[in-house]
């Protein structure tokens, strides 16, 4: 019986790794990360240098299409997973395109960050083609799986995976938990839509009407609230400077969590009061899990989804509108009682603990036995994913 350390093995090699990402987001880092603490070698192919490419043993990069085909072409017979981060949906039909001929059995996995259905409300050729191309789809929530799941006839095998922090990135990120009542303000970290009446910027808040938070953090601000804003993006940074907020220029991640740990609480809004946004309604954020490795209770408003994740782990307060938020001081009470509760799941909600499913998802399509997980980690995992979504990916 191999141990929960082992790794999924094929002809008694552990399997090699492929990571593909047009832009390498911090997904696709974390993945990798905690597939490589436990002894997997992880390569990347990627479109662009970013934050945390330096942690694959082997890194290529693409420009276009036949550069990408050329890269599989050479690599296609090193690769037991080829797991592909979509966004665009392309990259994995152009895998499948060249690894059709592989000489040996390879899983295909399409890693779905976001969907046009979901986000758009229709489905684009290039992702009904990456589900027919895909030996296996993951998810970033349970609404997502479903209603994709639904309108794509899928049938092959899928999975639900939030985007825990790593326990690198727990280890490196110091909180002084003497202090923490000394924290002050409010802290958004992530996409912001620029300032502007430019037809971009004006469409850009049609489609991306989640992202137009600018109003938001005036009406917080107006409310006796300090808002600290880390925008990944710099037209933000530069147009938002006589809001009232406190911005910050785009930030390397791993300084970013270490600055986080000083604000009190950690923003979970968007612009999505008519709950018409299912972009937003049917997605667990990556800042949830940013200010979890922070260490910050959460104020969740107009996201369905990141609320119940919130209210689930009571990591924090969920409300109706912003206006309830006020400057809070009703909440303030129950600060510390919150703050130990974050304290806690920041040590079980890592990646490494829930990365024995990933495995289980590889070991499944190639064939292979797959790893036993301890019956305590079970326990989390199924509060986590449900008792159906983990018992299919348990050994037998």
């Amino acid at each position: 019986m191999k141990s929960f350390d082992s790794q999924i093995t094929k002809d008694g090699k552990p399997i090699k790794i492929l990571m593909i990402g047009k832009h390498t987001c911090i997904r696709v880092i974390r993945e990798a990360q905690a597939l490589k603490s436990i002894g997997y070698e992880v390569d990347c192919l990627s479109g662009k240098l970013s934050y945390g490419t330096d942690i694959f043993d082997k890194l290529y990069f693409f420009h276009d299409e036949k550069q990408f085909k050329n890269h599989i072409y050479e690599l296609k017979n090193k690769y037991s997973v080829v797991h592909v981060h979509n966004e665009p949906d392309n990259m994995i039909t152009w895998a499948a395109d060249v690894l059709k001929d592989s000489e040996k059995p390879f899983a295909l996995i399409h890693d779905c960050h976001d969907s046009d259905l979901i986000r758009r409300g229709y489905i684009p050729v290039d992702e009904r083609l990456a589900y027919n191309n895909a030996d296996a789809v993951i998810y970033v929530s349970e609404p997502i799986q479903q209603m994709c799941n639904q309108v794509h006839s899928i049938t092959i095998p899928t999975m639900v995976l939030y985007n825990y922090p790593t326990q690198h990135m727990i280890d490196n990120t110091k909180i002084d938990w003497g202090k923490v009542q000394q924290r002050r303000g409010l802290i958004y970290e992530g996409g912001v839509n620029p300032i502007g009446d430019s037809e971009e910027i004006r469409q850009m808040n049609i489609v991306f009407k989640y992202r137009n938070l600018f109003p938001l953090f005036q009406q917080l601000i107006t409310q006796g609230n300090e808002v600290h804003v880390y925008a990944g993006n710099s037209d933000a940074y530069n147009t938002g400077q006589f809001t009232g907020c406190i911005l910050h220029p785009p930030t390397r991640f791993d300084i970013l969590l270490q600055e986080m740990t000083q604000f009190k609480y950690n923003l979970l809004i968007f612009n999505n009061e008519d709950k018409k946004q299912n972009q937003v309604n049917f997605t667990t954020a990556n800042k949830c899990f940013d200010g979890l490795a922070a260490g910050l209770p959460a104020l969740a408003c107009w996201c369905e989804e990141t609320e119940k994740y919130v209210a689930k782990h009571n990591i924090g307060w969920r409300f109706d509108n912003l206006k309830t938020i006020g400057n809070c001081s009703s909440i303030d009470p129950e600060y510390m009682e919150k703050v130990e509760v974050v304290r806690k799941k920041r040590e079980e909600l890592i990646f490494e603990k829930q990365v024995g499913l990933l495995e289980n998802l590889y070991a499944e399509i190639l064939g292979v036995e797959k790893k036993d997980i301890p019956s305590s980690l079970q326990k989390q995992l199924r509060f986590e994913y449900g008792e159906d979504a983990v018992n299919r990916l348990l050994k037998e």
